[in-house]
């Protein structure tokens, strides 16, 4: 079992308002399933309609976990799989 450390996007209605926040989250990698990227939350990053504190590069992805249920975190897929990989290499040197 392998564990990395992510940033997921929260989206939540206040006053009828979307407002985003970031909750640090420890992902299962064995429990993803599909990933993709999530252009609409780019978009909305460059056009300055997230109320985030983050550089407008910054992309984001959809993870689909094998319980169905599908999160939002910061990086693209690339990202992300570059991000497990350096995390098993750890796992395999002890």
């Amino acid at each position: 079992m392998m564990f990395v450390k992510m940033y997921k996007i929260v989206e939540r209605y206040v006053s009828g308002e979307k407002n985003y926040y970031l909750s640090e989250i420890t992902l299962n990698t064995n429990q993803i399933t599909y990933m993709s990227e999530n252009l609409e939350l780019s978009t909305l990053l460059r056009e300055g309609k997230m109320n985030l504190d983050l550089n407008e590069g910054a992309s984001f992805s959809n993870i689909r976990l094998s319980n169905g249920n599908q999160i939002t975190v910061i990086g693209n897929p690339a990202e992300i799989q570059s991000k497990i990989m350096k995390s098993s290499k750890k796992i395999l040197r002890g």
